[in-house]
Order: C-alpha cells, then sequence, then structure tokens
C-alpha cells in the first residue's frame, strides 16, 4: 500500500508479480498521474497497480486484516502535513493491516518538519523496532541524475524482518524524545518539531510587517 500517490513515481519501483495499492485523497492527481502527457509512472509498471480515492486513514481501513507486506507513507513532503497520518491511532491502524513481518516505511523529507523525534515515540510506544536514513548528501553524479535528498524510517515488529539495514552504515536507531508527549488523534505539537534554521526570521516579520 502506497499512501500518497502525486505522479505515480513509486509505481516506478514495482515488480512483475507485485501489486500496489496507491490511497490519494484528491481525484485531480490521479488524473493527472494518469495522463501520459505528464506521467507514465503507473501506466509502465510491471506491477499490478490501483488507485482508491479518498481520505486514506479511512479507505485502509476496508483491507483485510493483515494483508500487506509493505505500507509506503509518502504524504509529508508538503508544508501542512496530514497530521492524522501520524498518530498513535494511526500506527495501531497500519500495524493490523500488516503481515506480522511487514514493513512500514515513512518518507518524511521536509523542509520545515522534523518527524523522526514523532515517530521515535510512536515506535517505542508501539514495540516496534525502528531505523532512519538521512541521505542528505549528493555528488555531482547525483545532481546530474535528479536525485534529491531525502530522509525515510522504517519500522517493524522485530529486528529479524529488517534484513541487511542494521548492517548499512546508512541506517540507524530512530532517534527518541520520551520527554515529548505522545501525538495522538486528540494532541499534536508542529512547534515542537519545526525546523526553525529553515526560515529567515527577519524575512519572516518583516512579511507580517508588510501584510495590510
Amino acid at each position: 500500500a502506497v499512501i500518497g500517490l502525486d505522479n505515480g513515481t513509486t509505481a516506478g519501483y514495482g515488480q512483475h508479480g507485485q501489486r500496489l495499492t496507491f490511497y490519494a485523497i484528491d481525484p485531480t492527481m490521479e488524473q493527472i498521474a494518469r495522463n501520459p502527457r505528464y506521467f507514465t509512472y503507473l501506466s509502465d509498471s510491471p506491477a499490478e497497480v490501483k488507485v482508491i480515492l479518498g481520505d486514506a486513514r479511512l479507505s485502509i481501513r476496508d483491507a483485510p486484516g493483515s494483508f500487506y507486506d509493505m505500507i509506503i507513507l509518502d504524504a509529508f513532503s508538503s508544508d501542512a502535513i496530514p497530521i492524522h497520518l501520524v498518530t498513535r491511532e494511526a500506527v495501531s491502524l497500519y500495524l493490523s493491516k500488516l503481515k506480522q513481518g511487514g514493513i512500514l516505511v515513512f518518507h518524511i523529507s521536509n523542509r520545515y518538519l522534523d518527524l523522526k523525534p514523532v515517530l521515535g515515540n510512536l515506535a517505542r510506544d508501539a514495540g516496534l523496532v525502528a531505523l532512519s536514513n538521512s541521505d542528505l548528501y549528493l555528488s555531482d553524479g547525483d545532481d546530474k541524475n535528479k536525485k534529491r535528498a531525502s530522509v525515510w524510517v522504517v519500522m517493524v515488529r522485530s529486528g529479524q524482518y529488517l534484513g541487511s539495514l542494521p548492517q548499512d552504515d546508512l541506517w540507524r536507531p530512530l532517534p527518541q524524545t520520551p520527554g515529548e508527549a505522545m501525538w495522538t488523534d486528540d494532541f499534536s505539537n508542529i512547534w515542537s518539531v519545526f525546523n526553525w534554521s529553515s526560515i529567515n526570521l527577519d524575512d519572516w516579520l518583516n512579511s507580517f510587517k508588510q501584510s495590510p
């Protein structure tokens, strides 16, 4: 399952014999992703691909229990993130839809927010093993190949399901902040994970002065 469609890039990783189910809230995005004038990731994928429209957290409830091998959450790159997808209750729902050895994958690249501590606390709360990969340093070759910096988190019920990742220096234990309150459907704190170095405070304050 892939929560977040965008232009369907993830379908490019699909292989023969695999099934990819995208959960997308915006029907316009599906129209764009399926328009061959713009993108062909969905139509070119060797995997069997389908798109389910609607709020992902509500829609994925209809999936059978212990059904998915992997759930990828790729909905946190914008300025306004869907907080209801990254709470204690949301993680519990995802786990109910994963097979015992299934993997939760979070793409949390974001200019303004650092969600690693939030996910670290959620993983601890759910008794999961979690690793993060901050792939931020790009070579000249990476730039030419259009690679961009990214941050990823994986969670599993047991370390045995991580394969060789623990031996890879790029993957490290996910940091936790036990003193921070757990994000739930009733509580979240965006300010606690805001990356203040990402903005110029003088410009930000001046923008208020210039507002009518």
